[in-house]
């Protein structure tokens, strides 16, 4: 049986959270076994990053923005999210890949990797709960159990 579109998303959401709580302890020591552990986590959330923002910007915000003429200015205003996750998780891989995991790094790198570290987690959580609190809460009002079952079985094709 299938659930809601929305409610797939949702459950999408509390994996990135639980990532990001294992993040949010690995950028306390972001050297030697920590980088690695670090490196590790940060990669686990860009992998969950591109398929959920694939589902978003594929199915989801089309859907809604073609079916309900949903403000276009919250759409966007969720687009400029990704973006600026996808720029800040650059930045991040970047500094990571110039780091050899298990090494100890100069105390101005890891101000850098925490910094842009920080710069995510916030991003990410901020963009979960405008999303919760916009977007998938309009859906819910507006689309009906049949509308949201076809909907997330479009999401996971």
């Amino acid at each position: 049986m299938s659930f809601p579109a929305t409610d797939q998303l949702r459950a999408e959401h509390r994996v990135m959270e639980r990532l990001l709580e294992r993040f949010e302890g690995e950028l306390g020591d972001p050297q030697g076994k920590g980088l690695f552990a670090l490196a590790t986590t940060f990669a686990e959330i860009q992998k969950h990053l591109t398929r959920h923002f694939a589902k978003e910007e594929g199915v989801f915000y089309p859907a809604l923005a073609a079916e309900l003429g949903a403000a276009d200015a919250e759409i966007s205003k969720l687009l400029d999210d990704h973006t600026q996750v996808r720029e800040t998780s650059s930045a991040m891989e970047a500094l990571l890949n110039q780091a050899s995991p298990g090494t100890d790094l100069p105390i101005s790198q890891r101000a850098e990797l925490s910094s842009l570290g920080w710069a995510l987690w916030n991003l990410i959580h901020h963009h979960i709960e405008e999303e919760e609190q916009g977007l998938l809460a309009f859906a819910d009002r507006k689309l009906d159990a049949g509308s949201q079952t076809r909907l997330a079985a479009r999401m996971t094709d």
